[in-house]
């Protein structure tokens, strides 16, 4: 159920299929190497979220585009919002989702870089007795490597497919920004958009700059950017094609259908919560 398509009175109907879930998927707008578009963090959270809810009902918000790009504003194509204004956004998006009726709100994040900023935010909910329920996922944090893809049943995978695919894995190559699974998430929904032509223009290798700060691992607002001034961070590898890429996006969209699935049966955190505002209010 996707919120805009919605007919006024329709909403109570999506409510009670969704359990009260609304996801909001919440992505950025950043350089993703020569190969991917800027947009690429807020059009797979936005896929993988849409295609879950086909199989699993939640509703769907209207995708917020501009999250945590703080410092990276050299390369062209990136917007950069205060925290006050992204702060101010989440809240009232999620006061209107709520105030339509949805009670858990579950925020898909598609950009590593919004971690902080959404953990923050949900924790100021608390302190506002808001009445609905923040969570946030990642589809990153299960990412589809190559080695997930040959031990699932992946049938339109053909004998070439997979020793692409094996071949990643024996080479050791990295995955992680802007990667041969960032690109295969984008090829799966809109291949006219990745130019696999590109993917070498520019290296993803580490500088290594950071890596003393990580070996103690000494957070610094710096280190990504320094230690990939490309804002490209991985390996690409010959062989991508439709086959692997729908076998990419498959994989994410049934764990996030299994997560909504599970958001929507849940009570521990409805019942925690309860509990939690008696103990805020002296009960």
């Amino acid at each position: 159920m996707i919120w805009e398509y919605l007919r006024e009175e329709e909403f109570d109907a999506a409510i009670k299929a969704s359990a009260g879930v609304c996801v909001v998927p919440v992505g950025c707008m950043e350089k993703h190497g020569q190969h991917l578009p800027v947009g690429t963090d807020s059009i797979l959270a936005t896929e993988i979220a849409r295609r879950a809810a086909a199989r699993e009902p939640v509703c769907v918000f209207p995708t917020i585009h501009f999250g945590e790009k703080t410092g990276a504003g050299e390369f062209r194509g990136t917007v950069i919002f205060s925290n006050e204004l992204r702060q101010k956004i989440l809240e009232e998006t999620c006061r209107e989702i709520h105030r339509n009726g949805f009670h858990k709100i579950l925020l898909f994040n598609g950009h590593g870089g919004n971690q902080s900023m959404l953990s923050q935010f949900a924790r100021s909910t608390l302190y506002e007795d808001a009445g609905y329920l923040i969570y946030d996922y990642a589809p990153g944090s299960d990412f589809p490597t190559p080695n997930k893809l040959l031990s699932g049943n992946y049938g339109s995978l053909t004998k070439e497919d997979k020793d692409v695919l094996k071949a990643y894995v024996e080479a050791k190559k990295r995955y992680g920004h802007a990667c041969f699974i960032e690109t295969g998430w984008i090829y799966a929904s809109h291949p006219e958009l990745v130019r696999l032509d590109k993917a070498d223009q520019e290296s993803g290798s580490s500088t290594h700059r950071f890596d003393e700060f990580t070996k103690r691992k000494i957070n610094s607002p710096f280190a990504w950017m320094a230690d990939y001034p490309n804002s490209y961070a991985g390996d690409m590898h010959d062989g991508m094609n439709e086959r692997i890429a729908d076998a990419m996006m498959e994989y994410s969209v049934t764990k996030t259908a299994e997560v909504f699935r599970f958001l929507k049966e849940e009570t521990i955190s409805e019942d925690y919560y309860r509990e939690w505002q008696k103990k805020q209010n002296g009960c």
